[in-house]
C-alpha cells in the first residue's frame, strides 16, 4: 500500500498529493473521488488516520470539508479542512483567501463539465514528444475518426484530447488506445484534466485537430 505523505497547513487544514500511480495502486480512478464508495472511504480513513498519527490532527465530531483539485495532468491534491461550526464564516473567508487560485480552477472546472456533449462522450488524453508524432497519428486515423479532437502544448509536449461519442461502439476507444500507444503516452483522461490543459497550456487546434492536421499534411 502506498505511503501517504501528508502536509499540515495549519491547525484546521491538511493536504496531500496523489499521483496516477498512487490511485492505480488503490484501484481508484480520478473521477471516483467525486462519488462516495468503499474504496474512497477507505482512502479517506487512511488519510485521517495518518494525519492523527503524524500531526495529532483530530477530526472526531468535527465537520470536514474535503476538496479534490487537479494540480497537474497526473496528480491531484486532496485538501481536508476542519470546519468549526461557531466560526464557519471566518474560516470560510480564510480558506478562500489562501486558496484563491485552486478554488477558481475548481469552480471553472465544474462549470466546464456541465456541457451536454461532455456527458455523452468518453475522453482520451495522450501526449507526444514531437509534433510529427501527432501528425503521423492523425493521418493514420483520419479516415475512421470523426469526433471532436483538440491539440494543446504544455511542458514542451503536445497533447491530443479525443472526445469519443458514445454511439454504441464499445470497441472504439480501445482500438484508438492501441494506436495511440504506438505514438504517445497516456495521461489521466477525465474532463478535469482537459480543463487543466485549457487553463495552463497553449491551445493549438480546438475541436478539429485530427481533421485539420490530416488535411494539411496529407501526401
Amino acid at each position: 500500500m502506498i505511503e501517504l505523505k501528508i502536509e499540515k497547513i495549519n491547525e484546521s487544514q491538511i493536504k496531500l498529493i496523489l499521483t496516477q500511480a498512487d490511485l492505480s495502486e488503490r484501484n481508484i480512478k480520478l473521477e471516483d473521488l467525486t462519488i462516495p464508495s468503499e474504496k474512497t472511504q477507505e482512502l479517506f480513513h487512511d488519510i485521517m488516520e495518518t494525519a492523527l498519527e503524524e500531526y495529532d490532527f483530530i477530526s472526531e465530531n468535527t465537520p470536514l470539508m474535503v476538496e479534490a483539485v487537479p494540480v497537474g495532468l497526473d496528480s491531484i491534491m486532496i485538501i481536508v479542512t476542519k470546519i468549526d461550526s461557531k466560526n464557519q464564516e471566518s474560516i470560510g473567508a480564510k480558506i478562500l483567501s489562501q486558496q484563491k487560485d485552486l478554488r477558481r480552477f475548481k469552480r471553472k472546472s465544474l462549470v466546464f463539465q456541465e456541457g451536454e456533449s461532455d456527458k455523452n462522450s468518453d475522453i482520451l488524453i495522450y501526449s507526444f514528444a514531437k509534433l510529427d508524432d501527432v501528425i503521423d497519428f492523425s493521418l493514420r486515423i483520419a479516415d475512421t475518426y470523426h469526433d471532436a479532437s483538440s491539440l494543446y502544448k504544455l511542458y514542451d509536449r503536445y497533447f491530443i484530447v479525443l472526445q469519443i461519442k458514445q454511439d454504441g461502439d464499445e470497441n472504439k476507444a480501445e482500438e484508438l488506445e492501441l494506436i495511440l500507444g504506438e505514438y504517445g503516452q497516456k495521461h489521466i483522461s477525465v474532463q478535469l484534466s482537459k480543463y487543466y490543459l485549457i487553463e495552463h497550456g497553449e491551445t493549438i487546434i480546438e475541436n478539429k485537430a485530427i481533421t485539420l492536421l490530416s488535411k494539411c499534411f496529407a501526401c
